[in-house]
C-alpha cells in the first residue's frame, strides 16, 4: 500500500476514506474536506489477498437514466405502461399530482389534480404506489390519495390511517409534521419492532438466501446508518452514509445489495454507492455514482431492480427524475 501527504492541510483536517471492493482487489478513496478549495480525492488500489484463481467475477455498476426535468420542486414519480403504446407518467409535487399520458411516445394528454394536505412542511416528503396503470396512491403531508380514472382521472384525500406509510409487507410510522418515521414498524399479523427514529431502511429481500428479514439497516435522523438483527441494540454502525437507502435484489453474484446516498447538504452534489451486505460487514462495491446535486428522493422499485431517485441539479437549477439500476460488467 502506498500514500502521499497533501501539503497545506490543517491538521484536524476530517478525511473520509471509502473501502470499494472490485474484481481485482480493492480501491481506498480518500476525500479531504468539502468544497472548490478541497483537494483531489486521493485512490489506492490494493490487491486482495484472498482472491482465488480463473476468471474474475461480474463486477456490479450504477447506471442513472434522467427521465424528466423540471423547474418545479418533484416529491416522487412513477411509470405505468396501459399497453404496449400508452404509457402513463405521475408526478407528484408539493400539493399536487401531474399526470402526463403518452401514446407512441406522443404527449396526449396532461392532467393536474390539487391534493388536500394536513400539514405544511419545509421539507415535503411523498411517495407513489402504483396498483396498475390507472390506479395509484400517494402519499403526502399526512395524507393518503387514492388515484384512478373513471373515465376521468381523479384523486380524492383522506388522512393516512394511523399515519402508516406501506411499505411492502411493513408499515412505517410517519412523524407528521416532520419529515422523517419514528422507528415504529408495523409487521404482519401486528407485530411491531423499535428502531430510532430514521429518514429510511432496508431489509434483505425475499430472494436473498440464507438471510433472516427481521435483519434491517435503518438510516436514523442523527446521521449514519445502523444494522440490527433482531435486537434492541445495533450490531454495526455504518459511517459516511446518508440519509436515503434501498434495497436492491441480488445482482453481480452479490446477495444483500443497498444503495445509500452520501453525507453532504443541500447545497453540495451528492454521490450514490452500492454496498454488499454481508454478515455484519458493509462492503462498498463498484465505484460510486456522482450526481449533480443532492439527491431528494429514493425510493426503491417494486421489483427491487432500480431505484426512483430525485436529484436537483445545482447548476440548472432543475429537478431531474431518474431511474437507478446496477449493470454487471467483467
Amino acid at each position: 500500500m502506498g500514500a502521499r501527504q497533501a501539503q497545506g492541510a490543517p491538521a484536524d483536517s476530517l478525511v473520509q476514506v471509502t473501502v470499494s471492493r472490485g474484481m481485482n482487489g480493492y480501491l481506498l478513496v480518500a476525500e479531504m474536506g468539502a468544497g472548490a478549495s478541497a483537494p483531489e480525492p486521493i485512490l489506492i488500489a490494493v490487491a486482495n489477498p484472498e482472491g482465488s484463481a480463473g476468471p474474475p467475477s461480474a463486477a456490479p455498476r450504477l447506471e442513472r437514466k434522467i427521465v424528466w426535468r423540471q423547474s418545479r420542486p418533484i416529491l416522487d414519480f412513477a411509470r405505468a405502461d396501459a399497453d404496449p403504446t400508452h404509457t402513463l407518467w405521475y408526478l407528484l409535487e408539493p400539493n399536487r399530482i401531474e399526470v402526463y399520458e403518452f401514446a407512441s411516445g406522443t404527449q396526449i394528454l396532461h392532467d393536474s389534480q390539487t391534493l388536500g394536505s394536513a400539514f405544511e412542511s419545509r421539507d415535503p416528503r411523498g411517495r407513489i404506489a402504483v396498483t396498475d396503470a390507472t390506479h395509484i396512491t400517494s402519499y403526502f403531508a399526512g395524507m393518503q390519495c387514492a388515484g384512478s380514472w373513471d373515465p376521468v382521472f381523479s384523486i380524492p384525500c383522506a388522512p393516512i390511517p394511523g399515519q402508516q406509510w406501506p411499505m411492502g409487507g411493513v408499515n412505517w410510522l410517519f412523524e407528521s409534521p416532520r419529515n422523517y418515521f419514528s422507528g415504529n414498524m408495523t409487521f404482519t399479523k401486528s407485530l411491531q419492532r423499535r428502531f430510532p427514529a430514521f429518514y429510511s431502511a432496508a431489509s434483505p429481500p425475499p430472494a436473498t438466501g440464507g438471510l433472516s428479514r427481521s435483519v434491517w439497516i435503518v438510516a436514523a435522523t442523527d446521521g449514519g446508518a445502523q444494522l440490527f438483527s433482531g435486537t434492541s441494540e445495533p450490531d454495526l454502525t455504518l459511517a459516511g452514509w446518508g440519509s436515503d437507502i434501498a434495497t436492491f435484489a441480488p445482482a453481480c453474484g452479490l446477495e444483500w445489495l443497498v444503495l445509500a446516498t452520501g453525507t453532504g447538504d443541500w447545497t453540495q452534489p451528492d454521490r450514490l454507492q452500492l454496498y454488499e451486505i454481508r454478515g455484519q460487514r458493509a462492503l462498498a462495491t463498484g465505484q460510486p455514482m456522482q450526481v449533480p446535486g443532492p439527491v431528494l428522493t429514493l425510493w426503491p422499485a417494486n421489483d427491487g431492480k432500480s431505484a426512483r431517485v430525485v436529484v436537483r441539479n445545482l447548476e440548472t437549477g432543475d429537478y431531474e427524475a431518474s431511474i437507478v439500476s446496477v449493470a454487471c460488467s467483467n
